[in-house]
């Protein structure tokens, strides 16, 4: 929107009594200075409603809200070896734990490594693409037991996005040296592995299929 008159104004605020009826806030993004100062003088925008400067900006508010209010305390204390033994079984999660090594990060920091996998333990971290010009975009926000990284550990292909931390993190490093010896002394663990990333990028290919779909319709 460009502008508005006072019966456009007049249905937003309708718009809004019926998001407060039902205890859903509004989110508004890329509005003139113009739109945004007609909003609040009229009472479109209140303490409640958030004002965003693009979609990717309301997005990332919106999610770290739905994660705050239902994280389970305590919840990123599990242990990487528990998460390694549901990955790959019992049987080999210890190894695979000694192949990998700690990893600290700060909220920005960049996580970008070819050749390497990173395990997500504690925190979240977004994948960026830059658009040349244009500013960079956030594809997608990954938590806690997430994988990252797999398809450069197998292909040894530079990656198409960035990984940048958006909160303090911890994750454990899986280098492609590891991985060859790994592929080395033991084929088990290694087919393990392996089951267990094409299933991971699979599900991320239905992902991939779904927001096509909404962005098409």
């Amino acid at each position: 929107m460009t502008g508005t008159d006072s019966s456009a104004t007049n249905s937003f605020k309708q718009i809004k009594q019926v998001a407060d009826g039902c205890g859903t806030r509004l989110a508004l993004v890329n509005m003139t200075r113009e739109l945004e100062s007609a909003f609040r003088t009229t009472g479109v925008i209140s303490d409640d409603v958030l004002v965003a400067s693009d979609l990717d900006h309301a997005l990332e508010q919106c999610e770290n809200a739905i994660i705050a209010a239902h994280q389970t305390p305590g919840s990123e204390a599990k242990s990487l070896l528990a998460w390694l033994t549901q990955m790959v079984g019992a049987e080999h999660s210890h190894h695979l734990a000694k192949e990998c090594q700690r990893l600290e990060v700060a909220a920005g920091e960049i996580i970008v490594r070819q050749g390497e996998t990173h395990f997500i333990l504690e925190g979240r971290v977004s994948v960026v693409v830059n658009g040349g010009n244009r500013p960079k975009v956030r594809v997608r926000s990954l938590g806690p037991h997430t994988m990252i990284g797999e398809m450069g550990l197998i292909a040894g292909q530079p990656r198409s996005a960035t990984i940048e931390a958006e909160v303090s993190s911890v994750l454990y490093v899986l280098k492609a040296d590891a991985f060859e010896r790994v592929r080395a002394t033991n084929p088990a663990l290694f087919q393990a592995l392996l089951a267990y990333v094409v299933t991971v990028m699979s599900e991320r290919l239905s992902f991939a299929n779904r927001a096509i779909e909404a962005l098409q319709r």
